[in-house]
């Protein structure tokens, strides 16, 4: 029987996109970075109305997690929809940027405003302003509401789409891809998109991995995660870091 989890988990996200410069609707001399394309893998099961959109506002520096989410929960009773902020890092093109990742419901454009929000509330915008249009990897810290629904299985309270699976070991990113591509070949799991991640529940870091899916089940949680333990498994995958 899984055991009642505190209501909130602090935990990390990792996931690699395709990052590029925002030139329009931005504060003057500071530098916003926007993922292009994201859910590659499900857009043609996502209406393209309800894909939000994904910012990062590149600071000064990396501000405490508390202190943005107490600032964010004020400044979305602005907005009908409104929008998700967690903290985070962007690494890219050699470099390493602290950001507030911004998830916009709205159906406009609301980054210059969130800016203007964000600066009225004393945080402070990078102006070292870099064109890029590259991969980079992508760093989330953020509080989870989970329920567990077996052992190792974690439905998200929040958004009904997320899953997580419990792993033994901590995975590279370009073994993951590698596991993520001859896992998908397999048409019985459906579209799913992946990243990998950490808990940390009751002092225990639990490594996992996130799954977007619009049909999560338990079922499908347990096929993909059987399909990640059986490559984890693998011989050609066995200097995988583990705990």
């Amino acid at each position: 029987m899984p055991s009642k989890l505190p209501d909130q988990i602090y935990g990390c996200i990792y996931k690699k996109e395709l990052i590029t410069t925002v030139e329009e609707n931005i504060l003057p001399d500071t530098f916003v970075l926007k993922v292009w394309n994201p859910f590659p893998g499900l857009q043609k099961d996502i209406l393209i109305k309800n894909i939000p959109e994904f910012y990062f506002l590149v600071m000064v520096e990396d501000y405490p997690l508390g202190s943005i989410e107490r600032v964010s929960g004020q400044i979305n009773k602005r907005y009908e929809k409104g929008f998700n902020a967690v903290v985070g890092e962007v690494m890219v093109s050699g470099e390493k940027f602290p950001v507030i990742r911004i998830k916009n419901f709205e159906k406009k454009n609301i980054i210059q405003e969130l800016q203007t929000h964000y600066l009225n509330e004393g945080f402070h915008f990078s102006k070292e302003r870099r064109s890029i249009g590259t991969k980079g990897m992508i760093k989330l810290k953020k509080h989870f509401s989970l329920k567990e629904i077996e052992p190792g299985i974690y439905f998200d309270k929040e958004i009904e789409e997320l899953g997580y699976i419990g792993i033994p070991c901590k995975l590279e990113w370009e073994k993951f891809e590698e596991m993520t591509r001859r896992i998908k070949v397999d048409v019985a799991l459906g579209a799913f998109d992946a990243a990998t991640g950490i808990f940390y529940i009751r002092n225990n870091a639990v490594n996992i991995i996130r799954v977007f899916n619009l049909n999560r089940s338990l079922e499908n949680l347990q096929l993909i995660r059987k399909h990640y333990l059986g490559e984890i498994g693998n011989p050609a995958f066995t200097n995988v870091k583990i705990n």
